[in-house]
């Protein structure tokens, strides 16, 4: 690990020093102020990944192969059965191409990925507003935002309503300082309004809401008034490592105020996301970005399958993908012609030769029950 320390004068300049010097990767370790000067130590896993690209052929997989990875990932996330059920039949019905191009291309087409992007316009105001529970990381994220501006030089200010917490204004407030960008409160949905119709064209007005309880009423009908004062569609952001069913009913919850784009956090705190896998499912939101940690030098990763795969394989025990010298497991790619029992014993040849689910199926449903 490489370890480097920068006297800089400001967060932006040292931010914009680390990126260059140990890649996208870098983590901040400390910050400590020291009179007009900042100090912050950043460390790198691999400094020269970010130069060094070597350039292979993608892989080919083969069709079993990629639905026995699916099946794995759903049993060890623990993803709902009717879920998983759902999602192993459409992978079934998936072209062959897309198959053996591997667990990644499918994500692709089981899923919606549309990556939070920084683009600017010089003609008219932007605005990207952030909902979600109590404590799910929305400050945060929104202060990561703020610095991924910062870094592209373009103008941006913070508008928190969030000031029902206890602790929230002096949280974005010491962001805000941090990253040398303006700050206004506001606590009603008019004064929201009112700020908004002052805004310039070609700033980014990064809008953080108040921690919403979905099963309080006047909490959702304080959330539904300061997004029709944004006439805007928020970003979701929802925690990993939540129970899947109570996931599900979160983002259904957001989902009929306007949320369809999801920010998922704390990616570093967790090691199952079957709550994500069932939100993208169920609910149809469009991924859009991947936080780990909560410090703000450590960027948002862009929610794409590839990276979606990463974070998935991270903690997957390798039970699946047999050495060279061991043989496949017959229930990983079936027979056409015999239908196979858990035991691997062939079914009399009366019975249909065409089951109405594949053997390797069978054999996921059986282990479920076992």
């Amino acid at each position: 690990m490489k370890l480097k320390t920068y006297m800089c004068p400001s967060m932006e300049v040292a931010l914009k020093n680390i990126r260059s010097e140990l890649g996208p990767d870098a983590v901040i370790i400390s910050t400590l102020n020291e009179g007009d000067m900042i100090r912050v130590t950043a460390a790198c896993e691999n400094i020269h990944d970010h130069i060094i690209v070597q350039k292979t052929e993608p892989r080919v997989y083969s069709e079993s192969e990629t639905k026995n990875t699916l099946c794995h990932m759903l049993s060890y996330h623990q993803v709902p059965a009717e879920t998983g059920d759902s999602l192993i039949s459409k992978s079934c019905q998936m072209d062959t191409k897309i198959l053996k191009k591997g667990i990644g291309s499918l994500f692709e087409k089981l899923f919606s990925f549309q990556s939070l992007t920084y683009k600017t316009s010089d003609l008219v105001p932007q605005q990207i507003m952030l909902a979600g529970p109590v404590g799910v990381g929305k400050t945060v994220t929104l202060a990561k935002i703020a610095s991924e501006y910062k870094l592209l030089n373009k103008p941006v200010e913070i508008i928190s309503a969030d000031y029902l917490k206890a602790g929230a204004a002096e949280q974005i407030q010491l962001y805000a300082n941090a990253l040398e960008v303006p700050l206004t409160f506001v606590q009603t949905p008019s004064e929201l309004e009112a700020k908004l119709e002052k805004s310039l064209p070609g700033v980014i007005y990064l809008i953080d809401t108040p921690g919403t309880n979905s099963l309080n009423e006047i909490e959702v009908s304080l959330l539904t008034d300061f997004i029709l004062a944004a006439k805007q569609a928020p970003y979701l952001v929802l925690s990993a490592g939540t129970d899947p069913f109570e996931m599900r009913d979160l983002a259904s919850a957001f989902k009929d105020l306007g949320c369809t784009r999801l920010i998922m956090t704390r990616f570093d705190a967790a090691k199952r996301f079957g709550g994500l896998l069932t939100v993208l499912h169920e609910e149809c939101l469009e991924f859009s970005a991947m936080s780990c940690g909560p410090e703000i030098g450590n960027r948002l990763k862009s929610a794409t399958p590839e990276n979606l795969v990463t974070a998935l394989n991270k903690y997957l025990p390798d039970t699946i993908c047999p050495s060279s010298s061991q043989k496949p497991q017959q229930t990983l790619s079936p027979n056409p012609n015999t239908i196979k029992t858990p035991i691997n014993k062939p079914i009399s040849n009366t019975l249909k030769p065409e089951p109405e689910l594949p053997a390797w199926i069978k054999g996921v449903m059986e282990a479920r029950k076992a």
